[in-house]
């Protein structure tokens, strides 16, 4: 049930979403402590039955510790398998010719990380939901509340493709053919108020993915949500005949297939290039050779 090449997503922005779609859109921001929602839930707002049962479903899960517990298990796996296995360079080191102050280092190491924390979150939940139109998917036993931290007053800045220079317009396309998707993603847009790193952090992210073992880790990552997704409070279940009695229509249902693995497979690429990006920005994994002294220089007594 994959995702039509051409076909375009149909998202409802937050500008335009109706009471009972704002009032969830509003539930999903404080439960998952994002100000801003610009693709995975606006796109499946373009199915109003199919949201409100997805967050009667998974609303309770999203605000829990179970969900930031396992959220963490999988950045912590993502992170050391790039680290053991994808040669990640120095992304710093460049950063110095670009001229970029420590100010404007620390917004795109902030703007990383905002994504790095948020995208663990859905992969988990769109995994969920997958498997809960299957079958019953999760452990016996309530979610445990948590506070979600605050939604920050300055969420990062985005360049969307429509006001975008061309060189950086020209780039949002590459990702597109390259991704094998049909938007481009808000990470990347936000990477994009710098663009001389976005344009060395795509060139590095288009050489690993030639690599047999970058396509095994991403395969990974999404095996991973997947399993760890079990462990999520439950039991959670959607059959598809529940999406029938409410009136979803089966073409309807079947673009909503197409839509979750998209985005399952989608964000296992996002948390895996999230990783690749805080790795660079701490010096990366390559080790530095160390200068040893020539012939006749002195050296240091043992």
């Amino acid at each position: 049930m994959s995702w039509r090449k051409g076909n375009r997503l149909r998202v409802v922005p937050e500008e335009a979403a109706e009471e009972g779609t704002a009032a969830i859109f509003a539930e999903v921001k404080r439960a998952l402590g994002v100000p801003i929602l610009r693709l995975f839930y606006p796109a499946l707002a373009a199915y109003p039955p199919f949201l409100q049962m997805h967050w009667k479903l998974l609303g309770p899960v999203a605000g829990s510790r179970e969900l930031r517990d396992q959220a963490e298990r999988l950045r912590a796996d993502v992170y050391t398998r790039a680290h053991n296995y994808l040669r990640i360079p120095d992304l710093c080191a460049p950063m110095s010719e670009m001229k970029l102050s420590e100010a404007a280092r620390q917004e795109l190491t902030a703007a990383t990380e905002f994504f790095n924390s948020r995208d663990p979150l859905l992969l988990l939940l769109f995994s969920a939901q997958m498997q809960a139109l299957e079958a019953p998917v999760g452990r016996n036993g309530p979610p445990t509340p948590v506070e979600a931290p605050a939604p920050g007053e300055d969420p990062p800045l985005l360049v969307p493709e429509e006001t975008a220079p061309v060189a950086i317009r020209r780039m949002y396309g590459e990702m597109r053919r390259v991704l094998d998707l049909p938007y481009v993603n808000c990470e990347y847009q936000a990477l994009a108020r710098w663009p001389d790193f976005l344009s060395l952090y795509w060139e590095l992210l288009k050489s690993l993915r030639e690599s047999p073992l970058y396509r095994e880790c991403e395969y990974r990552v999404q095996e991973t949500a997947w399993l760890l997704a079990r462990e999520l409070p439950g039991p959670l279940e959607l059959p598809l005949e529940q999406l029938t009695e409410a009136g979803v229509e089966q073409n309807d249902i079947a673009s909503l297939g197409r839509i979750l693995e998209l985005f399952i497979k989608n964000l296992s690429g996002l948390v895996l290039n999230l990783a690749i990006a805080r790795i660079g920005l701490e010096g990366g994994n390559q080790l530095k050779k160390k200068k040893t002294p020539s012939a006749g220089s002195p050296g240091r007594a043992a």
